[in-house]
């Protein structure tokens, strides 16, 4: 009897192990369920996320080449603003030049008048002469006009 009793607890003890090895069995399979449909989520959300960032990385590119040619119409609008400030400097100095020249040619004969005779003292008119002279000259002018 005791055998008999040893063998029941022996077969009572594997139905217990054989009982709780399918319930762990059928625990890791739920939990392989869940964890594959966590997966799956995961997997979509990564996709749109991907798409998200594909977009954003096309529009950043857009936006880079803009900006490219944005800062290369600057480089060529400076460049035209140096050369026309060159072009000004230019006829600036031309100007300057010419004026120049032209003050040369009408003062020379004064100048040359001035170096042949020396006035005298007495010879240079008096300030109250040469404003009568000018005062005179203009109402002439005035009449005319």
């Amino acid at each position: 009897m005791a055998w008999e009793l040893a063998g029941y607890g022996v077969a009572v003890a594997m139905v217990v192990i054989a009982a709780a090895f399918l319930y762990g069995i059928v625990s890791v399979t739920r939990s392989l369920r869940r964890l594959d449909h966590v997966v799956a989520n995961v997997s979509k959300e990564a996709e749109v996320s991907l798409r998200q960032c594909s977009r954003l990385a096309e529009e950043a590119s857009e936006a880079i080449t803009v900006t490219r040619q944005s800062m290369q119409g600057f480089v060529t609008f400076a460049e035209g603003a140096r050369a026309l400030g060159e072009a000004v400097q230019t006829v600036a100095q031309t100007a300057v030049h010419v004026t120049e020249l032209y003050r040369e040619k009408l003062t020379a004969p004064l100048q040359a008048s001035a170096v042949d005779r020396e006035p005298d003292v007495e010879e240079t008119p008096d300030l109250a002469d040469v404003g009568r002279q000018l005062w005179s000259m203009w109402k002439r002018r005035a009449s005319r006009g």
